[in-house]
């Protein structure tokens, strides 16, 4: 999460824990953690009990969710996390500013890349890079 977010996260955390309780908190978080975002936005309209303390006319639109292709899954086998890297990776971004975009250290930074150049057969940044934009990653 970028630094300039985390505020207002930390506000609509405390919040929300503060409408529901210590304990409901918890187990709505478990919750969420495994549902995808449709279903999380699904159920946020479905449950007016707690109020956002953030603009509540903001929408989703369907066609800007980006949906995950089994084809580019089983094609490359990166996680999530790594194709974030991939991409920032192509846009250029050395592994420090991709390190501060992603809230991360370097060192991990350097770990996924490590990973990725494995899984895509590549040995440079370059290399990752073409791939990247041949396969429509970044």
């Amino acid at each position: 999460m970028p630094p300039i977010e985390q505020t207002l996260y930390q506000q609509s955390l405390t919040h929300v824990r503060k409408q529901l309780g210590p304990e409901r908190f918890s187990t709505e978080w478990n919750n969420g953690e495994i549902m995808s975002l449709e279903e999380v936005l699904s159920s946020l309209q479905a449950s007016p009990e707690v109020s956002s303390p953030v603009d509540s006319t903001l929408t989703l639109e369907p066609q800007l969710v980006k949906q995950p292709t089994s084809e580019t899954s089983a094609q490359n086998g990166l996680t999530g996390r790594e194709k974030e890297v991939l991409q920032l990776l192509a846009s250029g971004l050395t592994n420090i500013q991709i390190a501060d975009q992603l809230v991360i250290s370097p060192r991990t930074v350097q770990t996924h890349l490590s990973t990725i150049y494995a899984k895509l057969g590549v040995a440079t940044r370059s290399a990752a890079t073409r791939y990247a934009l041949e396969h429509h990653l970044a």
